[in-house]
């Protein structure tokens, strides 16, 4: 079996993440395996399995309503992953530790690791 072209899954990456910042739930539903594992490392947030993680994603936008993700900044690929420097930002509506408080503007300085299988993310690993 062959790789995708890098250039292929950058552009599968920034799919995901369009989805995600236009909350477009049922987009994001066919571009994620089942079985996705959702990390942010210094967050303390992760979640396995596409409904955990559509859920989670409507969670964040009632509490960061104005929340999004960045233009990539840059990129590699190895394998099947994408490593993607972005910036992700959102002013809080409630105090969430680890992120900000309530009417706080936050942003993070994020490495995402994003891992593709059978065309579809199967992992998504943020740093920041």
């Amino acid at each position: 079996m062959t790789n995708p072209a890098p250039e292929e899954l950058l552009a599968q990456a920034h799919k995901v993440v369009d989805a995600w910042n236009n909350l477009e739930l049922d987009v994001l539903h066919d571009l994620v395996d089942e079985n996705i594992v959702v990390v942010h490392q210094n967050r303390g947030v992760a979640a396995t399995g596409r409904d955990l993680m559509i859920e989670t994603v409507k969670q964040m936008k009632q509490v960061f309503p104005d929340r999004s993700i960045g233009e990539t900044t840059r990129w590699a690929v190895t394998g099947n992953s994408v490593l993607r420097e972005t910036t992700w930002q959102g002013t809080a509506t409630a105090d969430v530790p680890g992120f900000g408080k309530a009417g706080e503007f936050c942003k993070l300085n994020v490495l995402s690791i994003m891992t593709f299988g059978n065309g579809r993310l199967t992992e998504w690993c943020d740093y920041g």
